[in-house]
């Protein structure tokens, strides 16, 4: 390494610690030239410092010392010194190469400085007065730290200059050890030093480091051009020159076949013009008017141009030219030539044509993806903001297709989904457009429709066309789609807006029971918003306490005696209030909170019911969502015992819901609570699915009667039936019936001779808390069977 040379007089580690690059000459020559041009940069400050101080050190102690007037003469020397050098480094044009030995001239010359300037602390400090030491000490340090930094692009004069400064200050010093405070200022003193010492390595190696990089990239740079050179004169595909007024000055013979062109025949043809022969007569979904406009735009200015894409019919096929020129001047400077390249591109062009499909499609149906349909959307958007008229976005989702990939396969899946792309496609003007956003999800731009009739009209028939069997490998399905529509601008001028605004009118069209067209209104968005905030809300409901239980009685109608308790959750909320169970439990269903939430009613229920009289059951509630937990049985039976709670004082309800996820596990999970002890209840029976299949392949403890029949009873023939046939069918199955939502004396004595063996409602009591139902439960009589 060159430069290490230019440490010879420094031991090997030292020198291979210090410098500041690796390079073999000449780049070294020229690194070590740009450190100088660097360091000299800075040299007029840096003398200028060193005279200013010189002169206020001579000012301030020239009482003491006889020789320090001598002492500022030499620093004036070695300062005008480095002011020459700068001086004629002006006046020559800047240095490319520079040798080692320019390298330890200018170390030499720091090294004089740093001499300089440690002898004043190492000869005056130990006898000079405090305040004047203070001086001595700040003005060393300035000057080790200035100097050190304004010399770091030459480490090696930067390193002797601190060494000597800060040797000479250790000295003064160490002479001055006996008066207070000096052994800590030489401690400091020796870290300050190893700082500066080690921050111009640091440094020096980073601007060693800019200089190669900067080498390198010239070099590459280089590399580049030659290669590019090389290209444009010897490996090109055909050249071609053209003149100022365009026609062909010269051509390869490449170039003339493909154009059929002859000198002889075609003289004042130009290449715009040859190149627009070959699509006469050919018909390739190409129009090359844009693209010939274009070459001929770019031949009548002045500027180079590179590959532009150019089309022609070669052998009746359509191919792709990229043509690449520049200008070029006649000997005589008058007229302006072009010279040229020409590269055929044409698989290059197929290539980018279906990544361009790719990018923009959906490979499965063909249509728009999500992408492409963002981009038109925000196209509208503009469009809509310049006056050009309104749109509406549709954005729609295919009902239960998760079923049809469960049951039949995703290849029937996938066939549904080609099916459902092609009726929609055929359903739409051709300034409109249809694209599948992701699995089942589709959207549709109705360009210019900004009537809530005419875009029902269009749902109708879409519904309609979609609705209709569809023939999967011998399958019969039929397709089902919920849609929500937002109108642009009315329902918002951005894209994220739509989108969002008509996911929302489709989330509402499914919560209304699928198959259904929804409108986007605000009503919808705040409803939104306050789930989101009831989500976070409830994420810290739990730890802050907010969450509670109510239990309400279940009364045996015979006997008229409390026979158990339902734990009912309750939310109230320092933001929002009084929460309704029926607003909060969905959310927490979505949100997949409801799992840690169950599982703490469920604690708590059971703590609660082991303070209770010992006969009375335990009612809790498990949503449907809770069944996705394999170890769901394993948690409840862990929290019976660790409760201590008999089994057989827990009742679980559960809705027919649960069995629309997988039976075989659901059936699997209540076998195995039932074995264990825990009663099984089948609540709000009869207001879902028909619920006789599982009836008999369970064998449940109770079920209970939903309150929409209970309500009726009296004032309807049919709703008293219902319930008798429940009863019935309960009794026959050997299971017990609870009918809820009792609130009157004629309700409660009409349930019992239809013999409904328990009841719960207001008329009974109310929904208490753990204190109040204790009491209410110790208040009632003891009452016979």
């Amino acid at each position: 390494m060159a430069e290490l040379h230019a440490l010879s007089l420094l031991p090997a580690r030292v020198q291979q610690w210090l410098a500041p690059y690796e390079a073999d000459e000449p780049l070294a020559a020229s690194f070590r030239a740009q450190q100088l041009q660097a360091m000299l940069r800075l040299t007029p400050l840096a003398m200028a410092v060193n005279i200013f101080n010189g002169f206020f050190i001579a000012w301030r102690l020239a009482t003491v010392p006889s020789w320090l007037w001598a002492w500022v003469l030499a620093l004036l020397f070695v300062a005008a010194q480095g002011l020459r050098a700068w001086q004629r480094a002006r006046q020559r044009p800047p240095r490319l190469l520079a040798s080692p030995k320019a390298i330890r001239r200018a170390a030499r010359h720091a090294g004089v400085l740093g001499l300089l300037w440690g002898s004043i602390p190492a000869l005056l400090f130990a006898s000079a007065p405090a305040p004047d030491q203070m001086m001595i000490l700040a003005i060393s340090c300035g000057m080790i730290c200035a100097g050190g930094f304004a010399l770091v692009t030459v480490p090696e004069a930067a390193l002797s200059y601190v060494l000597l400064l800060a040797g000479g200050s250790a000295v003064g010093l160490v002479r001055a050890l006996d008066q207070p405070g000096t052994a800590t200022l030489l401690v400091l003193l020796v870290t300050y030093g190893l700082v500066v010492i080690a921050s111009v390595r640091v440094m020096a190696r980073s601007y060693g480091s800019r200089l190669a990089a900067e080498a390198d990239a010239a070099h590459q740079q280089q590399i580049v051009g030659l290669l590019l050179r090389d290209f444009e004169e010897n490996t090109s595909d055909f050249l071609w020159e053209v003149s100022s007024e365009g026609t062909l000055r010269h051509s390869s013979n490449r170039l003339d076949q493909a154009l059929c062109y002859s000198r002889q025949d075609d003289p004042d043809l130009g290449l715009v013009e040859l190149i627009a022969r070959t699509h006469r007569g050919a018909s390739h979904g190409i129009d090359p008017s844009s693209h010939l406009r274009s070459l001929q735009v770019a031949l009548q200015g002045s500027q180079p141009f590179r590959d532009l894409p150019v089309p022609l019919v070669i052998g009746g096929q359509l191919r792709w030219w990229a043509l690449t020129a520049k200008p070029t001047w006649r000997l005589d400077q008058t007229r302006q030539d072009w010279r040229g390249v020409g590269v055929d591109i044409t698989h290059k062009k197929h290539a980018e044509d279906e990544m361009h499909r790719l990018a923009h499609f959906d490979v499965l149906t063909g249509l728009a993806n999500r992408r492409h349909f963002q981009h038109r959307l925000q196209q509208q958007c503009t469009r809509d903001s310049a006056g050009a008229g309104g749109a509406a976005l549709l954005c729609l989702d295919m009902d239960n297709f998760k079923r049809v990939n469960d049951a039949y396969g995703h290849g029937n899946g996938d066939l549904l989904l080609k099916t459902v792309a092609q009726r929609m496609a055929q359903q739409v003007r051709s300034r409109d457009l249809v694209a599948r956003l992701g699995g089942d999800e589709f959207a549709i731009l109705l360009d210019g429709a900004s009537s809530r009739t005419e875009v029902q009209v269009f749902c109708e028939r879409l519904v309609r066309a979609i609705e209709q069997p569809c023939d999967l490998s011998g399958l019969a399905i039929t397709p089902h789609l919920s849609i929500g529509v937002a109108f642009l601008p009315h329902d918002g001028n951005h894209v994220d807006a739509l989108l969002h605004h008509a996911d929302l009118a489709l989330y509402e069209a499914k919560q209304r029971g699928r198959g259904q067209v929804q409108f986007f209104s605000i009503e919808m968005d705040q409803r939104a918003h306050r789930r989101i905030a009831l989500e976070d809300g409830l994420r810290s409901a739990l730890a802050g306490g907010e969450l509670h239980l109510a239990f309400q009685p279940q009364w045996h109608l015979a006997s008229g005696r409390v026979a158990g308790l339902e734990a009912l959750l309750r939310w109230t909320s320092a933001r929002f209030g009084s929460v309704s169970p029926a607003e909060f439990i969905p959310v927490a269903e979505e949100a997949g909170l409801i799992r840690d939430i169950g599982l703490w009613v469920l604690e708590r229920a059971c703590q609660a019911a082991r303070q209770l009289p010992g006969d009375l059951v335990m009612s809790v509630n498990l949503s449907v969502c809770q069944f996705d937990d394999a170890l769901l049985a394993d948690k409840i039976l862990a929290v019976v015992e660790r409760c201590g709670l008999p089994p057989g004082r827990l009742e679980l309800e559960i809705t027919e819901s649960v069995f629309l996820q997988d039976t075989d596990d659901v059936m699997a999970t209540l076998h195995r609570l039932h074995h264990a002890g825990v009663r099984i209840a089948l609540d709000d029976f009869g207001t879902g699915y028909s619920s006789l299949a599982y009836l008999r392949s369970f064998p449940f403890d109770r079920l209970k009667i939903d309150r929409s029949f209970i309500a009726p009873i009296q004032s309807s023939p049919e709703s008293e039936a219902i319930v008798h046939s429940v009863i019935e069918l309960a009794q026959a199955l050997h299971m017990e019936t609870t009918a809820e939502g009792i609130e009157t004396a004629e309700q409660a004595q009409l349930l019992q001779g239809l013999g409904c063996v328990t009841g719960q409602g207001f008329f009974f009591a109310r929904p208490l808390d753990l204190a109040a139902v204790t009491s209410f439960i110790a208040a009632q009589p003891a009452t016979a069977n």
